[in-house]
């Protein structure tokens, strides 16, 4: 017979409750941070689109630009990542799987 596991692909520890807490308030906090994030990758996309724009703007201007740019969009995208790592840390919690995932 044939076990089909079908739980996270993620390597997630069972929690205490204090660990549980603990990853609340950090995602709590991540969620505020975010909402920062995206903030500025807006405007730096701003400032790109006037860069791309304007003919006038010095060259090193234009590449701080570009790079700062860059490094918002890195930040959302690796503050992303770990807000959906501990949704899922918190979500594959026994008390939050189906019964058939259980390995009696």
């Amino acid at each position: 017979m044939t076990k089909v596991y079908g739980g996270s692909v993620f390597a997630i520890r069972e929690l205490t409750d204090e660990q549980r807490a603990t990853t609340r308030k950090e995602l709590e906090w991540l969620e505020t941070d975010l909402i920062r994030r995206r903030k500025r990758l807006a405007y730096w996309t701003m400032r790109k689109t006037q860069a791309e724009t304007t003919a006038d703007i010095p060259k090193h201007l234009h590449e701080g630009i570009f790079h700062f740019h860059g490094r918002a969009e890195e930040l959302v995208r690796s503050g992303e990542k770990l807000r959906a790592y501990l949704m899922v840390e918190l979500q594959d919690q026994p008390e939050h799987v189906a019964a058939y995932h259980y390995q009696h």
